[in-house]
């Protein structure tokens, strides 16, 4: 009983309290402050539907920005390309313009602001009236700038972020993608490392399959080429470091690093980068004919110092299926040969549940229990055989141990041919000539010999009990 009258003495005190709060909260003094409402002021009022040009005006030039067919373009100067995004971000700022606070309502110094030699932003709308701002230094927080309208001396405070639209410059509307071109328009790619040639590799009729044509020939994984391509076409300027230097060694660039030469769209670009601005995240860079040192992002680059056999993997040989209809294998002392019957219709499309395939006179073209084709798992092993190192001066001599015979669509052949070195390599040679190129005996399934060997059984003993069942 006790502790129940307790209970409803607590619950009778918290309500007093509580009605004794939105009490104090309600009442108002005869004193007290009225509540003020800060009004912004506008320099500029207007839609983006409004405006006709803006002309900025500071120590970079005078850029002149218009509306051509809905679209924001830099009319004058032309002799750099500009970022349309950045372009109607200015527009849009421009437009409207809402000042933060009045400073002084007529300055007799402007210079303590900025604004006795400021940047100018001339707002002309469609039926012609023009509002020049002016633009003058940060605030001493760095969140604001100094600015009037020309002919006044009432100065406000702005953002920052407007300031900086305001008062844009040549760097700061120029694109920072360095090239205008997409990876797949790339068509041959050369890179050098410390001043020695590392490779070239062309693009192939079909536009889709890339060839290494030194220091060795052979066809190149494109999962391998496709990052490098990527890197090179969206290669993004940090910052624009300096125009004409006169000495390239403070930046690594008078003897590069790397250098890439590639050609895209008929024309052919050189882009050499020199030492680490950031370690690992910017890096001096120069396009071959602009004479400007930038700092470009390394992100994409990933590649740089790795091995050749690691940058763009070589195939002993790979071609597509529906190029070959005969295969001779020769490996561990027996010879296997195979028929490829890939459907194609009258335009040339394939379908590959018609396709037919045969081995050593067995169609070999049905599917295990897991939905697979053992025999195209085989023909992936053949043709996915890679280099595991590079040898262009080695010398292959003696009968070869492996054979694979392509015999292709259009009757001509490919001959490859695994010679041993060692007790670890093969060379690699094709149609008789040496490849330059060596792949490992044992211990590699992957895109290796093993791998090779492992397929041929597994078709062999799934075709055993196809006619066994």
């Amino acid at each position: 009983m006790k502790l129940y009258r307790n209970a409803i003495i607590l619950l009778v005190i918290v309500a007093l309290l509580v009605g004794a709060y939105f009490l104090v909260r309600n009442m108002k003094t005869e004193d007290e402050p009225p509540i003020e409402t800060v009004e912004y002021e506008r320099l500029t009022d207007y839609t983006t539907d409004d405006i006709e040009s803006i002309t900025l005006i500071n120590t970079d030039g005078t850029f002149v920005i218009v509306k051509e067919d809905q679209e924001w373009v830099l009319s004058s100067p032309g002799d750099f390309r500009y970022d349309s995004a950045v372009l109607g971000s200015i527009v849009i700022n421009a437009a409207s313009i809402v000042a933060d606070k009045v400073v002084e309502e007529s300055a007799a110094d402007l210079s303590i602001y900025g604004l006795d030699k400021p940047a100018k932003a001339i707002v002309k709308t469609t039926d012609g009236v023009e509002t020049i701002i002016e633009v003058g230094d940060l605030t001493p927080t760095g969140g604001g700038n100094y600015v009037k309208l020309a002919g006044s001396n009432r100065v406000y405070v702005i953002s920052s972020f407007v300031g900086e639209r305001l008062s844009a410059g040549r760097n700061a509307i120029r694109t920072k993608l360095m090239f205008d071109f997409t990876s797949d328009m790339i068509t041959e790619v050369a890179m050098s490392r410390k001043g020695e040639s590392l490779f070239t590799a062309v693009v192939e009729e079909d536009g889709a399959s890339w060839t290494m044509s030194s220091p060795i020939k052979g066809s190149v994984n494109e999962s391998a080429v496709y990052p490098m391509l990527d890197a090179l076409a969206s290669t993004n300027v940090i910052d624009f470091i300096e125009d004409d230097p006169k000495d390239l060694s403070q930046y690594g660039l008078d003897k590069p690093s790397y250098e890439f030469v590639f050609s895209a769209e008929g024309r052919q670009y050189e882009l050499a980068l020199g030492d680490e601005m950031v370690k690992g995240a910017a890096v001096y860079a120069m396009l071959q004919g602009s004479n400007e040192v930038v700092t470009i992002n390394m992100a994409p680059y990933t590649f740089l110092d790795k091995p050749l056999k690691e940058v763009l993997r070589i195939f002993a040989y790979i071609v597509n299926i529906d190029q070959v209809k005969k295969i001779d294998l020769t490996m561990d002392g027996r010879t296997d040969n195979m028929v490829l019957d890939v459907y194609k219709d009258a335009e040339g499309n394939t379908d590959y549940d018609k396709d037919k395939f045969y081995f050593n006179g067995v169609d070999a073209t049905a599917e295990d229990e897991g939905g697979s084709q053992p025999f195209r798992k085989l023909y992936q092993a053949m043709v996915g055989i890679g280099l595991d190192e590079i040898e262009s001066d080695g010398q292959p001599e003696g009968p070869a141990e492996i054979i694979i015979e392509y015999t292709h669509v259009d009757g001509s052949i490919m001959k490859v041919e695994f010679v041993s070195k060692d007790d670890n390599y093969y060379y690699v040679l094709r149609n008789g000539e040496y490849a330059g190129i060596l792949v490992k005996k044992r211990n590699k399934v992957d895109f290796g010999i093993e791998g090779l060997r492992q397929a041929r059984q597994k078709l062999t003993d799934f075709l055993a009990e196809q006619q066994g069942s």
